[in-house]
């Protein structure tokens, strides 16, 4: 994988851009906003059950991670398939589409592997706030956190704004601000 680089001004002109945001809102402790700096919310996420990332329930089964669209009907879920090696699967309509795997014992490389897509490596190299994913066909998606740990602004290169990918992104986002 190569090293972090900000996107040219050719791909920010092409690409897609997202606000992944949580919150502490009741219900729905996440949303992937259409366009950063607005409130037009795309997708919401939340887990099932509901309760604390820090809940000594969590041991026995880890909440699943859902994605709802406007009708609060399910878009995608993650699920928890092995705990060592951490690995989980995105499943649609009750099928399994992809996984995400943790590929690091500090818990900042994930491997996202797509069903009839690419396989992305995302890192998130430690004491930045810059992070980036490549895929095997040569797309990237860029990271900056911010205004707080709560918000990345996610830009995606054109024809990479999957929203299986979308999903594990901010399943990621959830995993790395309730761990880390």
């Amino acid at each position: 994988m190569k090293s972090w680089r900000p996107p040219s001004p050719d791909e920010i002109e092409r690409g897609v851009p997202y606000s992944l945001q949580l919150s502490w809102a009741p219900g729905y402790p996440g949303a992937i906003l259409a366009e950063p700096g607005t409130t037009v919310v795309r997708w919401h996420c939340r887990t099932e059950p509901s309760r604390s990332p820090y809940s000594p329930l969590n041991l026995l089964r880890k909440p699943d991670f859902v994605l709802l669209d406007h009708d609060e009907q399910e878009v995608l879920r993650i699920r928890r398939q092995t705990r060592v090696p951490p690995r989980f699967n995105i499943i649609e309509n009750g099928t399994v589409v992809g996984t995400i795997r943790l590929r690091s014992i500090l818990r900042n490389k994930y491997a996202i592997s797509l069903e009839a897509g690419p396989i992305w490596t995302f890192r998130m190299p430690l004491f930045t706030v810059y992070f980036h994913g490549e895929s095997s066909s040569n797309s990237r998606v860029w990271v900056v956190v911010g205004p707080s740990k709560r918000q990345w602004t996610l830009l995606a290169e054109a024809g990479s704004d999957d929203e299986r990918l979308l999903a594990a992104l901010a399943f990621i986002h959830r995993e790395w601000w309730c761990y880390s």
